[in-house]
C-alpha cells in the first residue's frame, strides 16, 4: 500500500468556524439595521402628526382672524366666546375635542390710564382679540396635539 500525504485530510475546519462567525455578524449587523429603521420611521410618524396638529390649529386659528377682519371692517361687533372683562381666567381645556377656537377681546382688559380711549366699547376703534385654537393630528386615536395661541389686530 502506498502512502502519501493528503493536504485534504490535514485541514482542520477553520474556514467553516471563520465564514459562520462572518455569518452571525453579518445577521447581527442587519439586525441592528432593521431596528434603526424602525426607530427612523417611528421618529418620521411623530414628526408628521406634530406637524399635522400644529399645521390644523394654525389654520383654525387664520380662519377666525379672517372672520375678526372681516367683521370689523363690516362694522360689526365680533361675537367671542370668552367672558370679554374676565382677563385672568384660561379656557376650560377639558372641554376641548377634536378642535376647537376661544376668542377673547383683549382690549377691553387694558387699563388705559391717562389715554385718550373712549371708555365706551362701541366708540373703541382700536380692537385687540386673543385668538386660540386646539387641534389633534387626527379624530381616532390621536397621537399629537397643538394648541396656537395669537394675538390679533384687525
Amino acid at each position: 500500500m502506498h502512502t502519501y500525504n493528503n493536504p485534504r485530510r490535514a485541514q482542520s475546519g477553520a474556514v467553516l468556524y471563520i465564514a459562520l462567525v462572518i455569518l452571525i455578524l453579518m445577521a447581527l449587523l442587519g439586525i441592528v439595521a432593521l431596528q434603526v429603521a424602525s426607530l427612523q420611521e417611528r421618529m418620521s410618524a411623530n414628526y408628521t402628526a406634530t406637524n399635522v396638529a400644529f399645521q390644523l390649529a394654525e389654520r383654525e386659528v387664520r380662519e377666525m382672524e379672517n372672520k375678526l377682519k372681516t367683521d370689523v371692517l363690516a362694522g360689526r361687533t365680533p361675537a367671542t366666546n370668552l367672558a370679554p372683562n374676565d382677563c385672568t381666567t384660561p379656557p376650560d381645556l377639558t372641554a376641548w375635542t377634536q378642535s376647537a377656537q376661544y376668542v377673547r377681546r383683549l382690549d377691553l382688559c387694558f387699563s388705559w390710564g391717562a389715554l385718550d380711549v373712549p371708555a365706551d366699547e362701541a366708540e373703541r376703534t382700536d380692537q385687540i382679540y386673543q385668538v386660540t385654537a386646539y387641534s389633534k393630528d387626527r379624530a381616532v386615536l390621536p397621537t399629537s396635539e397643538s394648541t396656537v395661541d395669537t394675538v390679533f389686530i384687525p
